[in-house]
């Protein structure tokens, strides 16, 4: 990377810092209702106070009457859309708990004693799993499935056990999870984590690799489904976890098998979430939640850190995801996790207008006389 780099990189994160504040500080009601209330109904004495901050004082040095009743609309507006958007994210919690309120389900009890619960988790051997079986030892009997072996410092854990599988084969996956009822009970917890990327372009790809990637990424997760939840079903409790990824919302150049695939994790938990509250006995019992990491510092990751530095990205540690699913099955609620939180407003991206999504990927340039490439994952 050059030094121009760097300083252009440097320039955009310093950039970004006071804009990311002012974003989340006009989202929270919280903060906006309160300035609300000082500008409008306040003593004047705090009203006074306020206005006579360094960075507020000057903003309203000329035309400080329109340009203060202009800051109340604007607070007015933004308090609304956040009381809004808050109340939308309350609805979208309870519908993804089957629309019953804490302490209404009739699921059975959880009992984090180690003993008890039995946790299965794809890929468990690096990454995202790697960190959850982690955060699940000592909590439960964690059962790691993959192809890599496993980390030396697993085989220590008593309540942790391997099975070398290799996702792609079905009919081994299903003799997996027959060894694993037959030896731990019906699990009560499964987190579908592993996955596999390449970075290339659908000319580019292998079939082999195409077939590869919809079985481990996503068919695996069917299969895996079928053979455990009807014993979740049966014991009125369980929580199945999707990884995902924020490639569940766009399309990106260089990545569109591995994009197909997190649209179809996600597709999948939606009509998962249906057939559990419409078609099951005991389905609302069963606890579904999808995880829609950005830029992780995993596997998958590593063959493009370089080219991501070359862009001032710098991707997140798997801790980070990993302490959010624990805490999510702990808590024994569904829904979808964005990580980093922040993250969430980009979910909306598909709804965008095409030109907007065209020019968020890079497909076009602002300037119209240059030709973007936008962002190649391709190539690495």
């Amino acid at each position: 990377m050059t030094e121009a780099t760097r300083l252009s990189n440097a320039l955009v994160t310093a950039a970004k810092t006071p804009i990311t504040l002012l974003q989340a500080t006009a989202n929270e009601p919280l903060i906006t209702g309160p300035l609300l209330y000082i500008l409008t109904r306040g003593s004047a004495d705090i009203r006074q106070r306020l206005l006579n901050l360094p960075y507020v004082r000057k903003l309203f040095e000329r035309n400080g009457g329109e340009r203060l009743a202009l800051a109340i609309k604007t607070l007015k507006v933004l308090f609304v859309l956040g009381v809004i958007k808050r109340l939308n994210q309350g609805l979208n919690r309870i519908a993804l708990n089957g629309w019953q309120l804490p302490g209404t389900n009739n699921r059975a009890r959880w009992n984090w004693d180690g003993r008890t619960e039995t946790v299965v988790i794809t890929g468990g051997c690096s990454g995202f799993g790697y960190e959850m079986v982690k955060g699940f030892a000592r909590k439960a009997k964690v059962i790691v499935i993959d192809v890599s072996e496993l980390p030396a410092e697993f085989e220590k854990l008593p309540e942790v056990h391997y099975y070398k599988c290799d996702l792609t084969d079905t009919e081994a996956v299903v003799s997996t999870c027959a060894s694993i009822k037959n030896r731990f009970g019906h699990p009560t917890v499964l987190i579908n984590n592993a996955g596999i990327g390449s970075g290339k372009t659908i000319l580019d790809t292998p079939h082999t690799f195409t077939d590869a990637i919809f079985k481990v990424n996503l068919s695996s997760h069917f299969v895996l489904i079928k053979e455990f939840l009807p014993g979740m079903l049966e014991k009125r409790k369980g929580h199945i976890v999707g990884i995902a990824s924020m490639a569940s919302f766009v399309s990106a150049p260089g990545l569109v098998d591995y994009c197909v695939t997190k649209a179809g994790v996600l597709a999948l938990h939606e009509g998962l979430r249906n057939e559990l509250l419409m078609r099951y006995e005991n389905g609302s019992c069963v606890a579904s939640t999808t995880v829609h990491p950005s830029w992780h510092a995993t596997g998958i990751v590593k063959p493009w850190e370089n080219k991501l530095k070359e862009h001032g990205i710098r991707p997140d540690p798997p801790k980070n995801v990993a302490d959010a699913v624990v805490e999510q099955v702990l808590a024994h609620r569904s829904g979808r996790i964005y990580m980093p939180r922040s993250a969430e407003s980009q979910a909306g991206t598909r709804q965008l207008p095409l030109w907007l999504q065209d020019w968020f990927l890079g497909v076009v340039s602002i300037n119209p006389f240059a030709k973007s490439k936008g962002f190649q994952f391709d190539n690495a």
